[in-house]
């Protein structure tokens, strides 16, 4: 999930704010397969997998180390292996995200980024750069969410019993790119009512917690298309903020990740 918020995410995450719902550090690696190829699309099949770690506290700030690696077969040729690793760090207030991000297909580079963004409020304009031979300014949306902060959103939503939200989101993966994403929040389940996490056995640590279905889509905000969502991701949020059951939709693609291991991490309290 190029974030996420995953974020994505990016998408997209046991210390926080009174106001805001806590999400546990943890690291989560999930297998990845194709369950759906469009009618239009090449590919014959995809096996991969995505690790995801999440460390921190409402007042350290997050950091958040991310790759994902799948390997793509096609109907024709010779199979393809796509490398992407980022690494991000967001202040606990909202108002300073760094990004890197790095990608390779079978073994080559393709990209290598590097991000800055502040501002002086969550809700102001903020001054942005991708780093490197020569310094590229942008500026990010007033009022956009940065992925902690989305995803906490999300939470605190969910918990109300709320059922849709949209934000601007920007979170670095596609570069000076800022997203509208569109969020339906599904019916809370009790803990232990998840049937297929049940049989799960890294879920285990989970099924003392309720969780929620969401299903977010990302659209651009700048272009001709801004009507058709450019990626989807779907899953079920547990209260601490763990992801089982994705659903990567990539448009001409979809990708099923399965939660293979689950660290949930120490984090040292909030003074």
């Amino acid at each position: 999930m190029r974030s996420v918020s995953l974020a994505a995410l990016l998408l997209l995450l046991p210390c926080a704010t009174a106001d805001a719902a806590a999400i546990a550090s943890h690291r989560a690696i999930y297998d990845l397969k194709l369950i759906r190829a469009g009618e239009k699309s090449t590919i014959s099949s995809v096996e991969g997998r995505l690790a995801f770690e999440l460390q921190g506290s409402a007042c350290e700030g997050w950091t958040v180390n991310f790759r994902e690696v799948n390997e793509f077969q096609p109907a024709d040729g010779s199979s393809r292996i796509d490398d992407t690793q980022s690494t991000a760090f967001e202040s606990s207030d909202g108002l300073e995200m760094q990004f890197s991000q790095k990608e390779f297909i079978d073994s080559k580079k393709q990209s290598d980024s590097r991000i800055k963004v502040s501002r002086p409020s969550k809700d102001a304009e903020g001054r942005a750069e991708i780093m490197g031979d020569e310094a590229k300014p942008f500026t990010v949306p007033a009022g956009a969410f940065l992925p902690i902060q989305h995803q906490s959103k999300l939470m605190d939503k969910a918990r109300a019993g709320e059922t849709r939200d949209i934000s601007l989101v920007y979170d670095g993966s596609y570069g000076a790119a800022t997203y509208r994403a569109i969020t339906f929040i599904g019916q809370r389940k009790d803990a232990g009512a998840n049937a297929r996490d049940k049989a799960n056995s890294e879920v285990a640590p989970l099924l003392a917690m309720p969780s929620w279905p969401l299903s977010i889509s990302f659209y651009p905000t700048t272009g001709a298309d801004q009507d058709t969502p450019a990626y989807q991701v779907s899953f079920d949020l547990y209260e601490n903020g763990v992801v089982t059951g994705l659903v990567l939709d990539y448009g001409d693609y979809v990708l099923g990740g399965e939660l293979k291991k689950l660290d949930l991490l120490k984090t040292a309290p909030c003074p």
